[in-house]
């Protein structure tokens, strides 16, 4: 059923949804190791970068929004999970990630997945 669907929904992005399809690319330094305090930095630093594409909704509606956990800003992405990528490999997005689009910056709020596990629907803030 999951390569159905994102079979399915990969070919609408090609066609049908393309004009709403925004590609992204994310890239972050992830730093490790033990705290310098002397230095106040990290030891090893490794840069990484993922890429994807999905289909990315207007604001929230303002009666639907819950003031605690969404703002009327906020933008929702629906995302194949097959689509996102990292050196070949699919990747799942984390919270924090900032995803460049051609609608600008967005920081990753929230992040749902359907119940076949193929899909993403992230919760986006522009930054």
């Amino acid at each position: 059923m999951k390569d159905k669907i994102q079979s399915k929904l990969g070919k609408a992005f090609d066609k049908k949804l393309a004009d709403a399809v925004h590609s992204f690319t994310c890239t972050k330094t992830i730093q490790s190791g033990q705290f310098d305090f002397a230095t106040q930095t990290y030891p090893m630093q490794t840069i990484e970068a993922y890429s994807g594409r999905g289909v990315l909704f207007g604001s929230y509606k303002k009666d639907l929004v819950k003031p605690a956990d969404y703002q009327v800003t906020d933008s929702k992405a629906v995302v194949l999970q097959n689509e996102v990528l990292k050196d070949g490999v699919e990747h799942k997005p984390q919270i924090g990630d900032v995803w460049v689009t051609s609608k600008g910056g967005f920081k990753v709020v929230n992040i749902g997945v359907d119940p076949t596990d193929s899909i993403w629907t992230c919760q986006l803030r522009k930054v």
